[in-house]
């Protein structure tokens, strides 16, 4: 390579016997082979990457390609979105068997590009005409009756569930806990962020006994029997935070499976594929499975919830998303720890309509979702006027924050507002339309005006909020002449 440098006409230098020319001549050769190593390195790099981002983008035209010509479009209900039943249990092998460790409800949302996850949790106390026990044993109870079918435990399973959410689920898919060691094991590894340390030291281990599990908050990389006892860890947390770590790693998986490195590794897609057939059993068709494709690199909203009992009416600051359960009277059940909706009796345990009103916003209007404005709430009632009602004027904003923060609206905190206004009304800053959250607000209460408010002298992130929501005297009088109930 030199030689042909040296033949070049940067190297066309009249060589002198001088001492100066020949240090000049050695520093200028430096010179030049450290640019031109540079400039290799930086064109290489940028070729292997171009040429992946290429090979990236062939894959997606491939896929939308093949999907566009071999497609079935999955069933929708009556809102247009695509509902799945996800249920995860153990096989035969294990002790527990054909129990129901997970199940999650999904709903994609065409319109938004959106996925709304709604995870049930185990010990949701059920009855139906012939069970009268925890909904995690339904599909066990299903697959015995039904002469050791899957198709009869996910049926039955998802009967009772859509009754619950009151959402249209034509769709299963159950997996076996070893699929998902396995698919976690072709993929190397997951990157998930760990939002709180767990040290579980009653993790089960394979012989009927324990053993400890920790792993510490941060961003971590977990293999994948790390990444199963994240899922299945509960003793030292609860079964809501759970659900919350599981519904985080099936995000994990797809994220990671949709990387480049791996759609274009012909051998761990076969690996995932093979995976996939020994352990799923569906009632998606492979048509149907192949329309899904169509629309995978095209989700911008994914959204998890799981009904809880995490709330209280005291502080907005304690309570939960999807908080439509309280924990039953163990006295009731035979000493054993259940849930119940609220609202429940015990000649109406199956009361499920707050449930079923939380999940038509997330699900089918869930615009407000993908808004998310910072809410401030500030309580401007006349005491006078209260007085006059025979009720009182403070406390009002912290029912209202509990109220909207079991619906994921986004709070950024309560007070007292410092001077008189005549309507309830909602103001918004600068340039920013909210107009799908304040659509949803007016479905709670009124919201008779909208004002927007400009302030050159505040910045965005000064104030530290999107939006005020100011409760004033006619929020009174509505709640007195109409049914209102902070609970649902």
């Amino acid at each position: 390579m030199w030689a042909k440098f040296k033949q070049s006409k940067v190297w066309e230098i009249h060589e002198t016997d001088s001492k100066q020319n020949k240090i000049f001549s050695k520093i200028l050769k430096y010179i030049v082979f450290l640019i031109c190593l540079s400039l290799i390195i930086f064109f290489w790099k940028n070729l292997i990457h171009g040429g992946h981002v290429l090979l990236g983008s062939l894959w997606k035209s491939t896929v939308k390609t093949v999907s566009s010509n071999l497609w079935q479009e999955m069933r929708r209900d009556e809102f247009g979105n695509v509902n799945i039943m996800l249920v995860w249990i153990w096989w035969d092998d294990h002790h527990w068997w054909y129990l129901a460790d997970s199940m999650i409800a999904t709903s994609r949302n065409p319109e938004l590009w959106a996925v709304t996850m709604i995870s049930i949790p185990r010990d949701l106390y059920v009855n139906s005409s012939w069970y009268l026990w925890r909904i995690n044993g339904l599909f066990a109870r299903g697959y015995s009756r039904g002469w050791n079918n899957i198709w009869s435990g996910a049926e039955n399973l998802i009967a009772k569930v859509e009754e619950i959410l009151w959402l249209e689920i034509p769709y299963y898919l159950v997996a076996d806990f070893q699929w998902f060691k396995e698919i976690v094991d072709t993929l190397w590894w997951i990157d998930i962020y760990i939002e709180n340390t767990i040290h579980d030291i009653t993790y089960p281990d394979d012989n009927l006994w324990y053993q400890t599990f920790h792993i510490s908050a941060w961003q971590q990389t977990l293999d994948w029997d790390t990444a199963l006892k994240y899922v299945r860890s509960r003793h030292t947390t609860s079964d809501f935070a759970r659900s919350q770590r599981q519904q985080n790693v099936i995000k994990a998986v797809i994220d990671t499976a949709l990387q480049r490195k791996n759609i274009t590794n012909v051998w761990k897609l076969k690996e995932m594929y093979s995976t996939y057939t020994r352990m799923v059993y569906t009632n998606i068709s492979s048509k149907e499975m192949v329309g899904m494709f169509r629309y995978i690199y095209d989700f911008k909203h994914i959204f998890s919830f799981w009904l809880n009992t995490y709330c209280t009416y005291s502080s907005y600051k304690l309570t939960d998303a999807g908080c439509f359960l309280y924990n039953g009277n163990r006295e009731a059940f035979g000493g054993q720890a259940v849930m119940v909706p609220n609202g429940a009796k015990s000649n109406n345990i199956s009361f499920y309509d707050y449930i079923q009103r939380f999940t038509f916003f997330v699900t089918h209007n869930n615009w407000y979702l993908v808004e998310n404005p910072r809410i401030l709430i500030k309580n401007a009632i006349d005491k006078n006027f209260a007085s006059q009602h025979r009720l009182s004027p403070t406390g009002r904003a912290n029912k209202i924050a509990v109220k909207l923060k079991k619906y994921w609206f986004n709070l950024a905190w309560i007070e007292n507002h410092s001077w008189t206004i005549e309507q309830t009304k909602v103001v918004t800053y600068w340039d920013q339309n909210y107009s799908k959250t304040i659509d949803t607000l007016q479905y709670f209460f009124p919201v008779n005006v909208v004002e927007k408010w400009e302030n050159q002298f505040i910045t965005w992130e000064e104030l530290n909020y999107d939006m005020e929501l100011i409760i004033w005297n006619d929020f009174i009088s509505y709640t007195a002449n109409t049914p209102f109930s902070y609970e649902r």
